[in-house]
């Protein structure tokens, strides 16, 4: 696999899935629920105050997975997005669920949502992402200092993040760059205005040196106020999970809790809230001037379907012949693609074993091929873009070894 090389010259955006904060620890979507049900997050703290109410929402989970599923139904099949679907179908239209009335309905939705934001705390303290620290094994802050030591010396960095991801380990790192001297500070831009910027002590917003962090789903950190729309962001110092919970009344107007506020996973995402709205146009704008797109593991799921439309929308108007100066982006993939590799494993195991001289070899090998069908990222990414470059390994593989500033 070649280099990735950072030029100053040309402007980048990294697209950041679940399998970017795998090397952190922290669970893709699909082991989310698993750790919900097993009660098992990674955020601990020393007076164990979490454990009561990471109990609480697991046996609520269980319950109303027990309710609303057969009995038998194992786990493996059971998915985030299948729940929230049935759950936010309920409560549009304002109907029950069997015998679950839809107040109780809505209670279980909000429970999910604490799960989910309980299962994508980190446990890593601040010094883990920060670029000052050259022990950290993050892949974010490896990453993360190689382009602040690669780039102090420009005037500005043409660098942009879009993160699908509910944990804040990116954030984190991206804030450490922050100095008092804007020339040697880089700022965090989160494409919209947050009401933590009028309040004393907290950070700044964003000065001349800056670089794109959006959140076209929000984050766990992320805080909103339904009587004044102010959206806060407690990233400085992560918010312990009951503080969370049971929130606060708004730093702005007093007037109303603020409480999180995440695009959870389901098959009909709706993009309501105006400042994902405008998280989302920015984003937009992003793609269309990005010299380079770069995929970190991310896998294009069918949930995201909307994103999978814009970046198809924008790709095939920049390969359009008659756009003037038009220039398509050139695109990186970095993926360990394990569900393909494990595919071929086992194939491999199964050819070993009767020394190529199995008669089934040609059934057996249509049958894995019919398995390996919309897994395998490459072949997805393949379809939409022109000459991916592939990078088939781990974040952190790629921090280390491939990922490199001009």
């Amino acid at each position: 696999m070649n280099k990735f090389k950072l030029n100053p010259a040309e402007k980048y955006v990294f697209i950041m899935g679940a399998g970017a904060s795998k090397d952190d620890n922290l669970p893709i979507q699909d082991e989310i629920l698993k750790n919900i049900l097993k009660s098992e997050f990674a955020f601990k703290n020393q007076k164990g105050l979490h454990k009561k109410e990471y109990k609480k929402v697991s046996n609520e989970i269980k319950k109303l997975l027990k309710t609303i599923f057969t009995g038998n139904k194992a786990i493996e099949d059971i998915t985030l997005e299948g729940i929230f679907n049935i759950l936010e179908t309920a409560i549009t239209k304002n109907q029950n669920i069997g015998n679950i009335q839809t107040e109780k309905v809505k209670k279980y939705y909000d429970t999910l949502l604490e799960g989910i934001m309980f299962a994508t705390l980190t446990d890593a303290t601040l010094k883990e992402h920060s670029i000052f620290n050259r022990k950290s094994q993050s892949p974010y802050t490896i990453i993360g200092r190689k382009i602040y030591e690669g780039c102090k010396n420009q005037n500005n960095v043409n660098l942009s993040f879009i993160t699908f991801n509910y944990d804040i380990c990116l954030d984190r790192v991206l804030l450490s760059m922050y100095d008092e001297d804007e020339d040697k500070s880089y700022d965090v831009d989160f494409g919209i205005e947050l009401g933590n910027y009028e309040q004393e002590n907290w950070f700044h917003r964003p000065r001349k040196r800056k670089i794109d962090l959006l959140r076209p789903h929000g984050s766990i950190n992320w805080l909103f106020c339904k009587s004044c729309g102010k959206v806060f962001s407690k990233i400085s110092k992560q918010g312990k999970p009951l503080e969370l919970v049971n929130g606060c009344k708004c730093y702005n107007c007093g007037l109303s809790s603020i409480e999180p506020y995440i695009v959870h996973p389901t098959n009909n995402r709706i993009y309501e809230n105006k400042y994902i709205m405008q998280i989302w146009n920015k984003a937009e704008t992003i793609l269309q001037e990005a010299d380079h797109w770069c995929f970190i593991g991310y896998s294009l799921p069918e949930a995201d379907r909307y994103f999978s439309y814009l970046l198809s929308r924008i790709y095939n108007f920049r390969k359009a012949k008659s756009v003037k100066n038009n220039r398509l982006p050139r695109v990186s993939v970095v993926n360990i693609n394990k569900y393909m590799n494990k595919h071929n494993d086992i194939l491999q195991q199964i050819k070993s074993c009767h020394n190529g001289q199995c008669s089934n070899i040609q059934e057996i090998e249509e049958y894995f091929q019919h398995l390996q069908k919309g897994r395998d990222v490459f072949s997805k990414f393949g379809v939409y873009f022109d000459n991916i470059e592939k990078y088939e390994c781990s974040f952190k593989e790629f921090a280390l070894k491939y990922f490199e500033v001009s």
